[in-house]
């Protein structure tokens, strides 16, 4: 406990005066004559004793008194942050820190946590006394906004300026860098975080910083809970294989972070800014909830869409945007040894086509592989591919680097590739043993994976009714990031899926020939086919959505690289960009709103994408008041509710915490039994006569 106003504790001196004033009462004695000593006797046994002991009472009472009253007048305060009646005497650097980041959104009876962020900063200045410099920064981006003396007015309509961001903070980082970055050796160092302290992705990241060892005093300004949202937590297409009309399943998941109980809200699927699907729906609090929507794209392209969610507490998250690529045409560079082997696959293709222009085909007949051209191919289709140059891997490698697929049919002629090692250079499994039947024996295949893909949906009573006999096919060993689809008798491969670099191989072990097997007779092979090519040609690299705030690569054709490319953000402004000529591609900085962006290439839609919100910002992920303190020190924090009145919350945390009403209170009972004791009975004065 110190004092506010401790020369008033000279006071105390007076505490003697009943003390005093009994001592002279001693000495002012008068004799009284009385006729017997009998009662004089009785008197000193039975009454003498009482008075004594009920002055004695008296005295320590009043004593008591004059203490509390004198201790009350000297503002006794419980020990604060600061050395008491110093502290308005001393230099303090005052460091406020505003969390601007996308969970500050939220709202609280109408009023955003920025916006009551910005409120309390005035009430924060009005505390300190004495020569100040106080130092105003924002978290997203990081951005000092003030620093001098308190100017109100000016702070104020700096503040007005501070916009509400939608990427994610890193507020403890933030504060490390700035409290290490400033050399003020002034007595009083103290930092304002006014944040809802949303809890990290990567603790450890917390864990590194050096916060608990520093010296300076930290105020957390807590915020208080959201209570009615609905989330949008994740928009995932199912429908890997897609076409115009080719039913598009999304999956769709939605959390309820409230408190209770949200019913008949609407949940609302656009396509193309079409409304296309609506379920209305009950979500219990804090419970997740998935729903599967269902729809027709309608038209090829880049098929833009949105899942909506009605207003709440907190809007950022009640909007999910996606884009879904849908090939209009798919270019394929097809690579065998003779036009004879070749002709069942091109007549398999030719189905698929059907003379639409969906295919464009560009056929390559060698048995030595030289050279591959496949800047303007989608997909490269080896059927039974022989010797291959290193420029040839070369070609293949970096066609795979950049998103590329490849369909590869091993026959015979993988022994050569074998023999030069090129099976490993291009990602391929290594081949073991070329297995043979004769007669009318065959191998069986069957699905490995029936959820896959390819498998998946094909409206088939029996599924292996319709699968091919084999009668040759190249045993291989497993590779990395292989999934088997089709399985040739118990073990070995007949179809797997192999992802090399950013592209994707599907490889055959068997060929499209009669003598290999009996696939080009089955209906299944121009389903598979299909489904194949679609699965290669459709590259979502482009489309793929970013967390807010993220680097977004766009990979470019070479032919286009050299026009003036532009962004167009979800605000409308467009921004232009530059080409990263060396990766042949956009790095897209400009990421900081939600929502939806196009790419333009002279003007002309070249791709698009969307931004999601980071999982670090929704209002549910936050850390308790526990959690904030392991990072900070410990006895130099102190975390302050939103429900108190402010100004007095941290001058009783600076000062300390005032105790005057106590000591009156004491004063009060005090006097109240002085009177009590020190009042005369009526009944004790007949008594005594």
């Amino acid at each position: 406990m110190t004092f506010l106003s401790p020369t008033i504790l000279w006071g105390l001196a007076a505490a003697s005066i009943p003390i005093i004033i009994h001592l002279i009462s001693l000495k002012n004695t008068r004799e009284i004559e009385f006729s017997t000593l009998r009662f004089i006797q009785e008197l000193e046994h039975e009454t003498l004793r009482k008075l004594k002991l009920r002055q004695w009472l008296l005295i320590l009472l009043r004593v008591l008194a004059i203490i509390f009253l004198v201790l009350m007048f000297a503002r006794p305060v419980q020990q604060g942050f600061l050395s008491g009646w110093e502290a308005g005497e001393r230099e303090s650097t005052v460091i406020i820190i505003l969390d601007n980041s996308a969970s500050m959104a939220a709202k609280i009876d109408g009023t955003s946590l920025l916006e009551s962020g910005k409120n309390s900063i005035p009430n924060i200045l009005d505390v300190f006394e004495g020569k100040t410099n106080v130092e105003l920064y924002q978290t997203n981006p990081v951005k000092i906004l003030y620093d001098g003396e308190p100017n109100i007015n000016t702070i104020n309509e700096i503040l007005k300026s501070v916009p509400q961001a939608y990427t994610a903070d890193r507020l403890f980082p933030v504060v490390e860098s700035v409290i290490t970055s400033i050399t003020a050796s002034t007595p009083n160092r103290e930092c304002f975080l006014i944040s809802d302290f949303s809890r990290p992705l990567d603790i450890q990241e917390l864990q590194k910083l050096k916060l608990k060892e520093t010296s300076w005093r930290f105020y957390c300004l807590g915020q208080s809970p959201v209570t009615e949202n609905l989330s949008l937590r994740d928009v995932q297409a199912v429908s890997q294989i897609r076409l115009p009309n080719h039913l598009l399943k999304l999956n769709t998941r939605i959390a309820n972070d409230g408190k209770t109980v949200k019913k008949n809200h609407a949940v609302e699927l656009y396509l193309n800014d079409e409304r296309l699907g609506q379920v209305v729906s009950t979500f219990q609090p804090e419970k997740t909830k998935e729903f599967l929507f269902q729809a027709y794209p309608g038209k090829s392209g880049i098929i833009r869409g949105k899942v909506i969610l009605p207003d709440d507490e907190y809007a950022p998250d009640n909007q999910w945007n996606f884009e879904l690529p849908i090939p209009e045409q798919i270019a394929i560079t097809l690579v065998g040894n003779s036009k004879g082997e070749l002709f069942l696959l091109e007549t398999a293709l030719s189905s698929i086509d059907n003379q639409s222009g969906f295919l464009f085909i560009r056929p390559q007949i060698t048995s030595s592989i030289n050279r591959l051209y496949l800047d303007e191919s989608d997909v490269l289709i080896l059927h039974n591919p022989g010797k291959m140059s290193n420029k040839a891997v070369e070609d293949i490698q970096a066609f795979l680097r950049r998103g590329g697929g490849v369909l590869w049919f091993a026959g015979e002629q993988q022994a050569a590739l074998k023999d030069n090692k090129m099976e490993g250079a291009v990602g391929i499994p290594e081949s073991i043993d070329l297995h043979k039947l004769s007669g009318e024996a065959y191998f069986s295949v069957a699905p490995k994976m029936d959820d896959h893909p390819i498998l998946a949906d094909l409206n088939l009573r029996d599924i292996q009714s319709e699968l091919p006999q084999i009668f040759r096919y190249v045993e291989t060993k497993n590779v990395i990031n292989e999934t088997t689809i089709l399985n040739v008798g118990k073990s070995h491969p007949y179809l797997t899926e192999i992802q090399v670099h950013n592209g994707t191989i599907y490889y055959f072990t068997s060929l499209v020939d009669l003598d290999w097997n009996d696939l080009p007779v089955r209906g299944l092979m121009v389903p598979i086919l299909h489904r194949i090519l679609l699965l290669l040609a459709t590259d979502e690299s482009n489309t793929k959505s970013i967390v807010v705030g993220e680097t977004k690569t766009i990979k470019l054709d070479r032919e286009l690289i050299n026009t003036q490319w532009s962004l167009e953000t979800p605000s409308g402004q467009s921004i232009l960009l530059i080409p990263d000529f060396n990766r042949e591609a956009l790095n897209i900085t400009q990421t900081t709103e939600l929502g939806s962006y196009n790419v333009r290439s002279d003007g002309y839609p070249y791709t698009a994408f969307s931004t999601r919100l980071s999982p670090r910002e929704y209002p549910s992920n936050r850390m308790p008041e526990s959690d904030v303190r392991k990072f900070l020190p410990s006895d130099k924090t102190r975390w302050i509710e939103p429900s108190v009145d402010l100004t007095k919350e941290l001058n009783s945390i600076r000062y300390g915490r005032s105790l005057w009403r106590i000591f009156l209170i004491l004063a009060i009972i005090t006097l109240i039994i002085e009177s009590a004791v020190g009042r005369t009975k009526p009944e004790e004065l007949k008594q005594q006569r």
